[in-house]
């Protein structure tokens, strides 16, 4: 839990927006892994890169 708030710190203080969440299937070891989608939007603010949320059926929107 320290490490996912150190990375928001560090991600937002880039200038970088919070997203969405998805959960992916990690290989080799199969197991379920919830990745955060942060990004810095150069010169639209209201576009969101959703590539994975349409890829994976798990996926939402965390209160950060």
């Amino acid at each position: 839990m320290y490490l996912k708030r150190t990375q928001n710190f560090l991600l937002r203080n880039a200038g970088m927006t919070y997203c969405y969440s998805y959960e992916e299937q990690w290989q080799p070891k199969d197991f379920p892994v919830i990745f955060q989608m942060y990004q810095l939007n150069f010169d639209d603010k209201d576009f969101v890169y959703k590539k994975y949320w349409n890829m994976y059926s798990s996926h939402f929107v965390e209160n950060l």
